[in-house]
């Protein structure tokens, strides 16, 4: 009898394993699309063995816990690659700005490269307005006392200021732009800190009796980090002995979490475009130059805003200020006695001002009436290398050379974030083969678990029938 019973004891635990093999192989299946997800397996021991004085019986089997197919070193690998995709996506989207502030591009599709407007015309932008400048001088020249010349001069000298200035107030916007997007982002960056330290938290509650119990909370862990790692290059350790599952999370250095404590936080400084983490201990505090700014999109942001559009910003700086130079120094000459200049100092906010005291009856071409050498001399200069663009360098050929190193940029940025998807996918589908579900194996496990329910269920019903026998004919002649 108490053979009988036993054997039903154990056909019952079977039916309980059987049916948690099921319900995990299901959850998986549901779970197949989710990336953060990482299969489940049930441990499945034996309950241990009993000496019945005839031999050593086992006592059935059950389920042990749940098993995450996750591997630290997958996991990381992901997150590095993420991280650096994600850089590259941000630097890209600051730079494409930047080149439509410029409002031109470096066309790759001809022969030869050359510079594009946004329309695809050769030229455009500052680049025509200076050319148009020039060769309205020359034309002035042909006509010194035509009004009609010197009002067309005049009015290529006010688009040509429009210009400078525009493209310099786009490039700030991009700036600004890029500012408020930082400060959001650092935001979200403190946000997703304080949720992993307390998932930390969760996950030493829900492992205090089991470790490696929380598997779900585990995933929803992980998840976070990789999505930190769209903003900092993180990695994280487990804190060891009796860490219940608790994890170190540090970046560049700095620690950011010690179990469930977060140990300070980012800041973005836009007055002075810098990145701070302010540590709870002060001594650990840090202001990121750029040379060491942390990878991801935080960093690439702040690269590309003080670092590429500044350069631009500067570039067409130094153009207004020799273009205006150059200018007045010549048409100073036309009265070496009031040294009148054609371009003003800037108003606030510009970069280049044209002189309003200048009209179509005031413009002169030369110090002689109905001469042209000043005018002449201010129209060479157009095709002129001015010493302070460089060696060899023109008003064009500056500015040229502006939109090029930021389309190169943009270019090489192209190039290597195509690259860098590719090694992203590869290390997904690497953690994949690992940690993601396979529909054809969690089918094949639902009919196996299945079929060992049935044949579980298949010994109660034998059993019972025995035990029926016996209970019923118990005392029968």
């Amino acid at each position: 009898m108490s053979g009988l019973i036993g054997s039903l004891q154990n056909s019952s635990n079977a039916l309980r394993v059987q049916s948690k093999g099921l319900e995990v192989a299901g959850k998986n299946l549901a779970n197949i699309n989710n990336r953060g997800y990482a299969k489940q397996r049930v441990e499945i021991g034996d309950r241990g063995s009993i000496d019945t004085g005839i031999a050593t019986e086992s006592m059935g089997v059950e389920a042990m816990g749940l098993r995450q197919n996750r591997d630290a070193l997958l996991d990381k690998s992901v997150m590095r690659e993420i991280t650096s995709t994600s850089s590259l996506e941000a630097a890209k989207k600051v730079l494409e700005s930047a080149e439509t502030a410029l409002g031109q591009f470096l066309d790759r599709t001809k022969d030869s490269t050359s510079i594009q407007n946004a329309s695809g015309a050769s030229g455009g932008g500052i680049s025509d307005a200076l050319t148009d400048f020039f060769n309205a001088w020359e034309s002035f020249s042909v006509k010194p006392n035509d009004v009609g010349e010197k009002q067309v001069l005049l009015a290529k000298a006010q688009i040509l200021a429009d210009k400078i200035n525009s493209t310099d107030k786009r490039l700030a916007q991009v700036q600004s732009d890029a500012d408020a997007q930082l400060t959001t982002d650092v935001g979200v960056v403190n946000g997703l800190l304080a949720e992993i330290a307390k998932t930390n938290e969760y996950i030493a509650k829900a492992e205090l009796v089991r470790p490696f119990s929380a598997v779900d909370l585990r995933d929803q862990r992980q998840a976070k980090l990789e999505e930190l790692s769209q903003y900092i290059n993180v990695q994280f350790e487990p804190i060891v002995p009796d860490g219940l599952g608790q994890i170190t999370v540090t970046s560049n250095g700095i620690n950011l979490i010690d179990g469930k404590d977060v140990l300070g936080k980012y800041n973005y400084d836009t007055a002075n475009r810098a990145l701070k983490f302010d540590a709870d201990d002060t001594s650990k505090s840090k202001t990121f130059t750029l040379a060491d700014l942390p990878e991801g999109k935080l960093g690439a942001q702040i690269t590309a805003s003080t670092s590429d559009v500044k350069e631009a910003r500067d570039g067409i700086s130094l153009l207004a200020t020799n273009l205006s130079s150059s200018i007045n120094t010549v048409y100073s000459q036309v009265d070496t006695t009031n040294n009148p200049q054609f371009f003003s100092a800037p108003a606030a906010g510009s970069k280049i001002t044209l002189n309003s005291a200048i009209t179509a009856n005031t413009l002169k071409g030369s110090a002689k009436a109905g001469a042209n050498d000043i005018a002449l001399q201010i129209a060479s200069l157009g095709t002129a290398a001015i010493a302070g663009l460089g060696t060899n360098v023109t008003f064009v050929g500056h500015f040229n050379k502006t939109v090029t190193i930021i389309a190169q940029e943009l270019n090489t940025t192209n190039v290597r974030l195509e690259d860098q998807k590719l090694s992203e996918e590869m290390a997904v589908s690497n953690r994949d083969a690992f940690s993601g579900v396979s529909q054809d194996e969690e089918m094949t496990d639902l009919m196996k678990f299945q079929r060992s329910f049935q044949a579980s269920a298949r010994h109660v019903n034998v059993i019972d029938t025995l035990l029926e026998q016996v209970v019923n004919r118990l005392g029968v002649g």
